[in-house]
């Protein structure tokens, strides 16, 4: 009986690279979304209140001056007065705007 093939340790090696750089092109490739055409969100949706969203920073009272949603950690702008959260998936929210999740970091 003859022992079975095993492959090098450069042929492992050469097939764990190129799995690893093949998923992250394929990672690089998958669409995020158009965030332009989804929906502004409204402060009366249930997901808004729960953190207290508004749409203009100085009318939240417990806003620190210039915190709003633009100098979020979590905010990434689609526009100049406008943008999206990871809190609200779908749904943009006012760069004005201010919640209780607000982050400077």
């Amino acid at each position: 009986m003859s022992e079975p093939d095993k492959p090098s340790r450069r042929a492992i090696l050469r097939q764990v690279a190129f799995g690893l750089s093949a998923g992250a092109l394929g990672f690089a490739r998958v669409p995020v979304g158009n965030s332009a055409n989804e929906p502004l969100l409204s402060e009366q949706d249930p997901a808004a209140k729960k953190v207290h969203y508004v749409e203009d920073a100085s009318h939240a009272h417990e806003a620190q001056p210039g915190a709003d949603c633009s100098n979020c950690s979590i905010y990434a702008a689609v526009g100049a007065t406008q943008g999206s959260c990871t809190l609200f998936k779908g749904k943009l929210v006012k760069a004005a705007g201010w919640c209780t999740a607000w982050s400077g970091l």
